[in-house]
């Protein structure tokens, strides 16, 4: 559903899941409230309230219950789905200042995988950040090295108890440490 239909539906009422949320701006702006889908795109959404309040849709920071509402993750549209009643906190990021070219997104300073990279892989990662929300130092550990490494690391740590019970235990670190 495009945003222009959301608008219109909005006014004409004809949508049978709309429902009333709303919205507060951090800022002097007062809280408004707004009729949309209980089920929107993060993106629409975010268009939609840029419209309506006349701000920047790329400066916009969307809040709900306490987290931060993102556009997409692992290359799908995410959607929020919401009940009647609900309230959304917008936040919207300053520009930096005109002749200053900082780039002050957090996002770029956190590992990210190339965009080659397999589906499969893109799954995983997301899982152990999302999920698992292990550091991105970790992450970077484990998708820098190789199928050939993983499997020597597996290799080695299976052998060692076996190498620990025969008694040889420091024999065995101190072959695989040269």
């Amino acid at each position: 559903m495009e945003m222009e239909e959301i608008v219109e539906e909005e006014t004409s009422g004809k949508h049978e899941n709309m429902v009333e949320i709303t919205v507060k701006t951090i800022g002097p702006a007062r809280p408004s409230s707004l009729h949309v889908p209980s089920s929107i795109k993060v993106l629409d959404l975010r268009k939609l309230i840029a419209r309506k309040n006349h701000l920047p849709v790329e400066n916009l920071k969307l809040i709900l219950q306490g987290k931060v509402l993102h556009d997409r993750a692992d290359e799908d549209d995410i959607y929020v789905r919401f009940n009647d009643g609900d309230s959304l906190i917008v936040a919207v990021k300053p520009k930096a200042p005109v002749g200053l070219d900082i780039d002050d997104d957090d996002e770029d300073l956190k590992f990210q995988l190339p965009q080659s990279t397999s589906q499969w892989k893109k799954k995983l990662y997301s899982f152990l950040r999302n999920r698992m929300k292990l550091p991105d130092i970790v992450l970077m550990a484990i998708f820098s090295l190789g199928l050939k490494a993983w499997a020597l690391i597996i290799l080695w740590f299976t052998l060692a108890p076996i190498a620990h019970k025969l008694d040889l235990g420091p024999l065995y670190c101190i072959f695989h440490l040269q």
